[in-house]
């Protein structure tokens, strides 16, 4: 991900200033274990896919990130979400919220969906699976509309 312009960077900072969290929430913890499938180092190899949704009304935003990890040992989906309240003005556009989303919700959403995971995996498979660190920037939405 791009470095946000400097119009973009003031659009985030007002959004900052103008909103405050609701809520964070688990939408969804759940894993399945494979019959017959034995538990080794290979058997937690596999893939990690994070999604990223967002929903908007007059009186607040909600960011939703979606992880599915797919491992021969079995299968796990968590989704954590986080709700913005405005406190004043119209919503931003689109653009926006998403931008907003990339650099403080995903960072705050992340550790939870991490957390999830490795608990719901501790439970189910025994030990934990473990999200790697993610950096600033790493992953989020990709934003639409033009670089401004």
């Amino acid at each position: 991900m791009n470095e946000l312009s400097t119009v973009d960077r003031g659009a985030v900072k007002d959004l900052i200033e103008r909103s405050e969290l609701g809520s964070i929430e688990f939408h969804e913890v759940s894993a399945k274990r494979f019959e017959g499938v034995k538990d080794s180092d290979e058997s937690r190899d596999g893939q990690i896919t994070l999604g990223f949704q967002h929903r908007s009304d007059q009186d607040g935003f909600g960011i939703r990130i979606v992880g599915d990890v797919a491992v021969p040992l079995g299968e796990v989906r968590v989704i954590a979400a986080v709700d913005y309240k405005l406190l004043r003005g119209d919503l931003p556009p689109q653009r926006v919220v998403e931008l907003f989303a990339n650099e403080v919700a995903v960072m705050t959403l992340f550790p939870y969906l991490r957390e999830g995971i490795a608990s719901i995996t501790s439970k189910v498979f025994g030990t934990p699976i473990t999200l790697p660190v993610a950096q600033r920037g790493q992953i989020g939405f990709e934003v639409t509309g033009p670089d401004q």
